[in-house]
């Protein structure tokens, strides 16, 4: 298997420079793990511990909810599959994290990957800055789900990940967008 971790230092140093050292103290923690199509990452009632940087495929955050699968997010190529709330509180998560297509990420054991943020300024600043993007990514999310309505939650996601509607299955995007697969399909007729 190859061990390409190259997208996810560019990643890393997209956010904040780190030297040779600093690099290779997170690269002693790497592994590539590949998960086939509905593989499980993260079962619900498990506390998680590990963190994935998508190479390639996409995930999805999935609960049943009175026999209905529930989707509240999705992650695709250079995002990060994890479940932040549970590594950080140490409580079981409730929802599923699985593969929506065959899936690579490069996988870390979060709390070596904790304990690395205090080693040093480079890393806290990392650290700082994903906890944030977390932070405000969800509000977001949290703000759409009371706001926005099914037309605006659509535009929204054709504007900033049209690429989805080509690789997931129409009834979980409608899932996620809080609709019907019917109402996602006259959207989809609306706007051609």
């Amino acid at each position: 298997m190859n061990q390409d971790f190259t997208p996810l230092r560019t990643y890393l140093n997209s956010l904040v420079p780190l030297n040779d050292l600093e690099w290779e103290n997170l690269n002693e923690l790497l592994y590539i793990q590949v998960y086939d199509k509905k593989e499980l990452f993260l079962a619900e009632g498990k506390i998680c511990k590990t963190v994935g940087f998508l190479l390639e495929g996409c995930f999805r955050w999935v609960k049943d909810h009175n026999g209905e699968d529930r989707t509240f997010d999705f992650a695709t190529e250079h995002e990060f599959v994890t479940n932040y709330y549970s590594i950080v509180t140490q409580k079981p998560s409730k929802v599923n994290i699985l593969a929506v297509e065959k899936s690579t990420l490069v996988c870390m054991d979060a709390k070596k990957l904790i304990d690395l943020f205090d080693s040093s300024y480079s890393w806290q600043k990392i650290g700082r800055y994903l906890a944030q993007h977390t932070a405000c990514y969800f509000m977001e999310r949290l703000e759409a789900s009371y706001y926005e309505t099914p037309q605006m939650r659509y535009d929204k996601l054709m504007s900033t990940s049209p690429e989805l509607f080509l690789r997931i299955p129409h009834h979980m995007l409608a899932n996620y967008l809080g609709m019907t697969k019917e109402t996602l399909s006259r959207l989809r007729n609306a706007a051609r």
